[in-house]
């Protein structure tokens, strides 16, 4: 999966450390798409939206000074997305362009740094499946 706009794609110009924060945000693309789509409700189209604003917000977010680098950013990144998702979903519930139905408000109810914490642990699941030593 990868998001389709030009602000996320290579450029001759991008240094290492911008290689490296698009590297970590495309890694984590399909876990993001998954909660946005699948835990939130968003429609797909909703999801690559938010997607594109939240990888700008990433990039700001790993150059501020004094953050760590970007792989130690990503629950940060996690805990964004729910954030946003969790704002968004309020929005279109609350002004009425949306139903909510049990699991979006049973979602919502929760902190966004709860869910996304559950999503770390799916997130450190799959990286030991995928260890070669595991």
């Amino acid at each position: 999966m990868e998001i389709s706009d030009e602000s996320v794609h290579a450029t001759p110009t991008e240094s290492a450390f911008e290689l490296e924060v698009r590297a970590v945000f495309q890694d984590t693309l399909g876990l993001i798409h998954i909660a946005l789509v699948a835990h939130y409700g968003m429609l797909d189209s909703e999801a690559n939206e938010l997607e594109k604003d939240l990888y700008l917000w990433f990039v700001r977010f790993c150059m501020r000074p004094g953050s760590g680098n970007p792989k130690e950013s990503r629950s940060f990144l996690l805990v964004a997305c729910c954030q946003f998702a969790r704002e968004y979903q309020k929005y279109v519930i609350g002004s009425g362009l949306r139903d909510s139905n049990r699991e979006t408000a049973k979602i919502l109810d929760r902190e966004p740094g709860d869910v996304a914490r559950d999503f770390t642990k799916s997130l450190d699941l799959l990286k030991f499946r995928h260890h070669p030593d595991a």
